[in-house]
């Protein structure tokens, strides 16, 4: 294997083959790429696609205080809440992916979300404030149970506890977004949301296409992969981060120490649906190295991963689609 590499995104076609349209989600931007050959046709797939990421956001955005996922972290520790079917699925989702993952992979590392900040103001907490918050870490502490009518009741039995669905709720936008456009007819189209992104079909001309970087070099590609018909999420130290004493800190939390996990640089995951490929690339980031190759299997998924020291490790299946990356331009 070369040395340290990540998967980057990167779309080419020919001018009016596709319409792409970005706008702001999820704190980020969200990009829907269809087909172009009948314009309107087009125009009502991309505001399917987003009105599914929009709803999405809607639900399970805790930074929204009117969200009902921010209602359930406001009744933390005082009872049940009443929540809609849409939320409810992920959550359960959620949980069984933390079961799945030994807890690498859990929900309720919001509770230190105001302790690690990465917006450019962040400071390493003390290690009396871990020590104190740490105990409100734990997915077992989130409870669920059917609710008359759909949807769910669900409960945070801690007070101070609280759930953040960053690591899923794209994925699951995604997924949603594509059951959309093929609901519409549409068979080709690229969706992505941040370092997460479903590939449909092909590309006018060819298959869609993204290349292979150096975690520390993140404008040099050394690779290239076609995707078609599968999820690709991407998880690295180098966004969302700081540096303090010569430490790389970010926003990968280790639930177990309840600080930045240290075992990966970066990890890469193609998987069936962008749900799995989020569930799977935190949890392998976390655990790092050939337990992290463990984790993808688990779920069918590939990996490629960095570990901390920049020993890549790989999934056969990403391996042997590796191909040479175009050449940079003049």
């Amino acid at each position: 294997m070369p040395a340290p590499l990540v998967l980057l995104l990167a779309l080419s076609a020919s001018p009016g083959l596709l319409l792409t349209e970005t706008r702001p989600v999820f704190g980020s931007l969200a990009a829907v790429t269809v087909p172009a050959g009948d314009r309107a046709r087009a125009r009502v797939a991309v505001e399917a696609a987003f009105a599914q990421l929009d709803r999405v956001d809607w639900a399970m955005n805790e930074w929204r205080s009117d969200s009902p996922l921010s209602l359930l972290n406001a009744a933390a520790g005082r009872g049940w809440v009443t929540l809609p079917a849409d939320l409810c699925g992920v959550l359960s989702t959620a949980l069984d992916g933390a079961r799945r993952t030994g807890g690498l992979f859990d929900p309720t590392w919001a509770a230190l979300s105001d302790l690690w900040r990465f917006d450019g103001t962040g400071t390493v907490p003390s290690p009396e404030a871990l020590r104190a918050r740490c105990p409100l870490v734990g997915y077992g502490g989130l409870e669920l149970r059917p609710a008359p009518g759909g949807g769910c009741a669900a409960r945070l039995v801690r007070a101070g506890m609280r759930v953040g669905l960053g690591g899923i709720a794209k994925g699951h936008a995604l997924d949603a977004a594509a059951r959309a456009l093929r609901a519409l007819g549409f068979r080709d189209f690229l969706l992505q949301a941040g370092g997460d992104l479903y590939a449909a079909g092909r590309r006018a001309g060819g298959p869609w296409r993204v290349s292979v970087s150096d975690p520390r070099s993140p404008g040099r590609a050394i690779a290239a992969l076609d995707v078609s018909d599968e999820a690709f999420s991407t998880t690295a130290d180098t966004e969302h981060a700081f540096e303090e004493g010569g430490r790389r800190l970010h926003h990968v939390i280790d639930p177990r120490t309840c600080a930045p996990a240290t075992a990966s640089r970066s990890v890469t995951v193609l998987a069936r649906n962008a749900v799995d490929a989020e569930i799977v690339g935190k949890a392998a980031f976390v655990a790092g190295g050939r337990e992290a190759l463990e984790i993808a299997r688990a779920f069918g998924a590939a990996i490629l991963v960095v570990d901390g020291e920049g020993e890549a490790w790989a999934s056969p299946e990403i391996e042997a689609r590796l191909r040479p990356a175009a050449p940079a331009p003049p």
